[in-house]
């Protein structure tokens, strides 16, 4: 700490010398040239300032040619001073306690066996593979057929009202193909329906059954309305499709009113008195 001291003042002590000495030589020469000119101040003012800047440069200058030329020297002619060989000494008291631990480790490894995790079995034999397919499949398609016999059910429990038999048949018998395939265009009805009705009790009838569908999504308002008016002609002859779309007219006062799923429970709600049947 005390050498750094010394050193800083030392060079405190030097810059303060050759600052003095700048400023002694700058007032000078300000002094000469000033007479010349009058001695006016402005002309003496930046005479000191370009005086003191010109010493210093011419300083600096020379301060750096004068360290430059120290170390080229000292490279030229300087004692080269040979690197201390270092000897590697290796004790063996340190291999000792790593030998130590080695024998432990071994002993330890033999006492206490590692335990190999099995590993997790992420492929699927082909076996496998369809047997699941299959079993999935054989789901869809129970689900499917029950639904189906829903559907059916529920048709021929609420159009024998307006329709008569051969009719309510040619109903389910469409339905059941569109059930299967959204994209089926049904056959026109052509006998009329025993009760003059308005289009709303069929709109009615579209919505109730298309809910109870395995993939209702596939069945959008477009596809609902068009298949409803294909199917009964008549009814719907005056009819545009967007009017057809709006498919909750009348919830209750109608012939068929709408019949809403109860979350999970896609039944259709039918009077206390009646028992649906298993169609086949």
């Amino acid at each position: 700490m005390n050498n750094m001291d010394a050193t800083i003042k030392e060079k405190y002590l030097i810059w303060t010398a050759v600052g003095l000495a700048i400023c002694i030589i700058s007032l000078g020469v300000t002094i000469v040239v000033g007479s010349d000119f009058g001695h006016d101040n402005f002309i003496r003012l930046i005479v000191f300032v370009c005086s003191n800047v010109f010493g210093w440069l011419l300083y600096l200058v020379f301060q750096s040619f004068i360290f430059d030329a120290y170390h080229i020297y000292k490279m030229k002619f300087g004692k080269k001073e040979k690197p201390q060989e270092i000897e590697a000494v290796a004790p063996e008291e340190v291999f000792a306690p790593v030998a130590e631990e080695t024998v432990m480790t071994e002993e330890t490894a033999v006492k206490e066996p590692i335990q190999e995790s099995l590993p997790v079995e992420i492929h699927i034999t082909s076996q496998h593979h369809q047997e699941r397919k299959a079993s999935y499949e054989e789901m869809q398609k129970l689900e499917m057929e029950q639904r189906v016999r829903m559907v059916m059910e529920y048709i021929h429990y609420i159009m024998p009202r307006i329709a008569d038999e051969e009719t309510t048949n040619h109903i389910c018998t469409e339905v059941h193909n569109w059930m299967y395939n959204p994209n089926y265009k049904p056959k026109p009805i052509k006998r009329r329906l025993t009760k003059q009705i308005t289009s709303v009790p069929l709109r009615h009838l579209v919505w109730n059954i298309t809910t109870r569908f395995m993939n209702p999504k596939l069945y959008s308002g477009d596809n609902k309305a068009m298949f409803i008016k294909t199917l009964f002609p008549k009814e719907f002859a005056d009819t545009e499709i967007e009017t057809i779309k709006n498919f909750k007219v009348d919830p209750r006062k109608s012939e068929i009113p709408i019949d809403e799923p109860e979350g999970d429970n896609f039944s259709f709600h039918y009077p206390e008195d009646y028992t649906p049947k298993q169609l086949s």
